[in-house]
């Protein structure tokens, strides 16, 4: 049985991440939550959607019973993510719950690299490499962490989700 994550390397290149965090980096906020360790910026008309769709695509094509799901869904909340040195989102978490009932799918862009990552529960970790993608649950079976980067680098990336929509097929 497979573990439903997806992981691509060298989907986006180093000039392509290096452009993301200068046209972002400046212009981040604080989260009302200030435990999620991150400023952000949330971005509603991204340079690179065809990319983030390609990697649907691809993952409906590894796990072909998502497509089988009652509802259709759609990308939602596209956001860029800055951790500053010594911070990290380092809570178990899972990004289903009663405050985001519809996401079905979560999808990281790692930006920079470092010696640090995602960390599932079930011990599975994603190194942080420039222009790696996963794309995973977004229910309690993919409980995760963010760790903080042990060379004290700051840390960039982007998220997004797929969410159940009422309206029709992805958008």
């Amino acid at each position: 049985m497979s573990n439903y994550i997806l992981i691509l390397k060298n989907v986006f290149n180093k000039d392509e991440c290096n452009e993301i965090i200068d046209m972002y980096k400046n212009s981040c906020i604080e989260p009302k939550n200030k435990y999620l360790g991150y400023l952000y910026k949330d971005i509603n008309n991204f340079k690179y959607i065809q990319k983030l769709f390609k990697i649907i695509d691809k993952y409906k094509q590894q796990f072909e019973e998502i497509n089988l799901t009652a509802s259709k869904w759609k990308l939602n909340n596209i956001r860029f993510k800055h951790f500053k040195s010594g911070t990290s989102f380092n809570s178990w978490h899972s990004e289903h719950n009663l405050t985001y009932p519809n996401r079905l799918l979560s999808i990281q862009v790692y930006l920079s690299d470092h010696n640090c990552g995602t960390e599932f529960f079930n011990g599975k970790v994603v190194k942080s490499e420039i222009g790696k993608v996963i794309l995973f649950p977004a229910y309690f079976t993919h409980t995760h962490r963010g760790q903080v980067c042990p060379d004290n680098k700051d840390r960039f990336l982007l998220t997004g989700y797929l969410e159940f929509n009422e309206k029709g097929d992805l958008e």
